[in-house]
Parts: C-alpha cells; sequence; structure tokens
C-alpha cells in the first residue's frame, strides 16, 4: 500500500492523520503544498479542486485508489479496514406487571328529548344570467334595450308599491314577488 499526503505546516488536521497513520505504523509519502506549487496542482486534480486539507490518497496493493478530503479518523478506518465490526442488538422480552384497570361507571345514556318539526320554506334559486355584455361599440344597442326594460320592471315594481301601502302607514315588509323573467337581448 502506498499512502500519499497533501499538507500544509500548520494544518491540525494534517497534524492529526499524520499522528493516526504513525500511530497505526503506516508509512505515508508527505507533499507540503507551500514549498512545491506542483504539488498544489497535483491536488487539486486529485480532489476534484477540493481547497482544503490534507488530501489523502490511498493506493491498494490490489491497485483499488481511495481518496479521503480531510481527516476523520472513521473514514480512516474503513479505508484501512480497522472499521469495527458492527454490534448487533438483541430483543429481549420484559414482563412487566399489568396495572387491574380501575372499575368503570357504565355510560349515561341522556334522556331522548321532544322533538319539534321545523317547516322550512322553501329555497328559491335565482336563474342563472348572463354575463353583463363589455361595452363596445358594436354592442350599444343591446345595451340600449337592457337599461330600457330595467327601467319598465321598475317603474312596475315602484307602482306596486304605491298601490298596496295605506297612505298613513308605512309600507309592511311583503315576500319578494316573483320578478318577470327577462328576454336575453343578444345579437345573431
Amino acid at each position: 500500500m502506498k499512502v500519499t499526503i497533501y499538507t500544509v505546516p500548520e494544518c491540525q488536521f494534517s497534524k492529526a492523520e499524520k499522528e493516526y497513520l504513525q500511530a497505526h505504523n503506516v508509512s505515508f509519502e508527505e507533499k507540503n503544498l507551500e514549498t512545491n506549487k506542483e504539488f498544489l496542482t497535483e491536488m487539486l486534480a486529485l480532489s476534484n479542486n477540493f481547497a482544503g486539507t490534507p488530501v489523502t490518497r490511498f493506493e491498494m496493493d490490489d491497485g483499488q485508489i481511495s481518496i479521503i478530503k480531510g481527516y476523520t479518523k472513521d473514514d480512516f478506518d474503513k479505508v484501512l479496514g480497522y472499521s469495527k465490526p458492527q454490534e448487533t442488538v438483541v430483543n429481549s422480552t420484559i414482563n412487566v406487571p399489568q396495572k387491574t384497570p380501575a372499575p368503570t361507571t357504565p355510560p349515561v345514556t341522556p334522556a331522548p328529548q321532544p322533538t319539534a318539526t321545523v317547516t322550512t320554506p322553501p329555497t328559491i334559486s335565482p336563474t342563472p344570467t348572463a354575463t353583463p355584455p363589455v361595452e363596445t361599440p358594436t354592442n350599444k344597442p343591446a345595451d340600449d334595450k337592457l337599461n330600457s326594460v330595467l327601467e319598465n320592471l321598475q317603474s312596475k315594481a315602484d307602482e306596486t308599491s304605491v298601490a298596496t301601502t295605506p297612505a298613513n302607514q308605512p309600507p309592511a315588509a311583503t315576500p319578494p314577488a316573483a320578478l318577470p323573467s327577462i328576454p336575453d337581448f343578444q345579437d345573431k
């Protein structure tokens, strides 16, 4: 196995990595980026432009190459095969005494209440209306026809309210009368 470390002198991670490798008797070649700028170009190409240190290249005896950017003990343990096998957790059953449930009282059923029948007047659905036309010079006559129909309806409504209300009494609230249908004045 061949190990190459790209470092700078004041990097604490580089120092920690070198101590780790020495403690595991792994020999390495150190390439100081401050003393040789060609090492920087080499490191950037190797690490896909990673701009930190250390960058470590492991070339295994079988030809496999691993690049580690930065330093973490776990990453080095994995590459060098020092990882501990994962511990397996064995499920165990613990007998926990069950609490005896407190006696419950039967639910109280409310007494039936008398019901009243309410008659709701039928709902009158408004008839769908057409979207008001946009005022343009071509539909001006249709607006005039519509306005005359609306004025005619308003005058009939006013006559009906005056005729049914006595002169000395205020008008009483009366249910709305069915309105006559409005003809559709669309140009054809």
